[in-house]
């Protein structure tokens, strides 16, 4: 028995190492969180259509139904999308063939073995749901979160792994914050009006890595950046942009810019943290010096995101606002080099692939348009149902979940 418990440890060792080993490639091609793996930033030699349309079909590759609301956005790991969806009876997750558009398999969560038996899901907004945070994977395990407390982790094909009851959070919105993971680590911001706290658990087995407490509360998802090869677990809340140390929990820094109620994300490039959400500044943080304390670069007071989150590179930052006006910013002095008004505001948040970036608008119109000195729209399309959730760029695909369906747009070839 000892001996099978060493060689399972063995080969278990062998496993971890060679994926952490074929990390860095996998995850360019594939979508393994909110936003992807850069926060919305896509290489430039990723090409994605600009345009589709429903009623003809022109780049619709498929389109399945979902039978349970969510607002949480698709993740992908080769040809396997994940997404959510639940209501008052159960919460399930929701594995997708990526080349078909077929169910794969669902996974009903409810009553988890730890959950109080007399347990009750908490009211929410009808807005937000049960299944507004967007899943994470590292290609062996994808972990689910809901507005109950509830989170899972399974394996790719279905299988649970693990589960945990973190308690009904004391949240008047609901739980949206979305999950993120390392090859090793998985990190859950669980931000709530008391008892707040970021949690770092071993995706593997679900036994608990370190914990953060925090004092403030928000809606927004925590990003994970190489910042000049420092890892750093970058969050928002409230009052302050913290960042931490993914391995230990120690706190790196921590700059107070933020006021109101957050839930849009912080975007990174280039040494510079990005925040920006109603209630206060948007504000550019110096973080490339280790050794020194993070600078604010500039804050500008315009049209800001209440949910949508920015995106940025090296020479441009773009804030979409829930009322149509979209800013393109000087990412170096926060200027404003134009703006743009639209006729739906946007909750979904920007893609960023080369210099075009993808929107999609509250009615689902979506909008493709250089981030450059000047607008310039590429293409424009109307999906036909409203949209909440930041599609995911995968293999020249791009999978887009609306309010009833999960499309999968794509160039065909005549």
């Amino acid at each position: 028995m000892f001996l099978n418990v060493m060689i399972v440890t063995f080969l278990l060792g062998l496993q971890v190492e060679a994926s952490a080993q074929s990390a860095p490639q996998e995850l360019k091609n594939n979508w393994p969180g909110f936003r992807g793996k850069h926060s919305g930033v896509l290489a430039a030699d990723m090409i994605f259509p600009v345009a589709w349309n429903l009623q003809s079909g022109e780049n619709i590759l498929w389109k399945m139904p979902i039978d349970k609301h969510g607002m949480s956005s698709p993740i992908v790991w080769e040809k396997r999308i994940f997404i959510t969806g639940a209501d008052h009876q159960s919460r399930d997750v929701y594995c997708v063939d990526a080349d078909t558009g077929k169910l794969a398999w669902k996974h009903a969560v409810s009553a988890l073995p730890d959950a109080p038996a007399d347990f009750v899901p908490p009211r929410v907004l009808e807005a937000t749901g049960y299944a507004a945070p967007t899943m994470a994977t590292n290609g062996r395990f994808v972990a689910a979160i809901f507005a109950t407390g509830e989170l899972v982790c399974l394996d790719i094909n279905g299988e649970r792994i693990w589960t945990k009851y973190l308690g009904v959070p004391n949240n008047h919105y609901g739980h949206a914050s979305s999950l993120i993971c390392d090859d090793e680590r998985l990190y859950v911001q669980y931000d709530q009006k008391d008892n707040s706290k970021l949690l770092a658990l071993n995706i593997a087995t679900g036994e608990l890595v370190w914990t953060a407490e925090r004092e403030q509360m928000s809606w927004s998802s925590p990003i994970l950046v190489d910042n000049a090869g420092r890892a750093e677990l970058i969050l928002t809340d409230s009052k302050f942009v913290v960042s931490y140390d993914p391995a230990s929990g120690e706190r790196y820094w921590r700059v107070e810019c933020l006021s109101g109620e957050i839930a849009s994300s912080a975007t990174y490039s280039d040494g510079v943290v990005f925040v920006a959400n109603e209630g206060a500044p948007a504000t550019a943080i110096d973080i490339s010096q280790h050794d020194q304390e993070p600078k604010i670069l500039w804050q500008w007071d315009g049209d800001l995101p209440d949910t949508s989150s920015a995106v940025a590179n090296k020479k441009f930052v773009l804030l979409p606002t829930a009322f149509g006006v979209v800013s393109c910013l000087d990412a170096k002095s926060g200027d404003v080099v134009w703006e743009h008004e639209f006729d739906h505001g946007f909750n979904s948040s920007p893609v960023l692939v080369s210099d075009r970036v993808y929107m999609i608008d509250l009615a689902g119109n979506a909008y493709v348009f250089k981030l450059g000195e000047e607008f310039e729209l590429l293409g424009e399309s109307k999906l036909g149902e409203p949209v909440y959730a930041t599609p995911a760029f995968v293999g020249n695909r791009i999978f887009l979940r609306g309010l009833y369906h999960l499309f999968c747009i794509g160039e065909i070839q005549r």
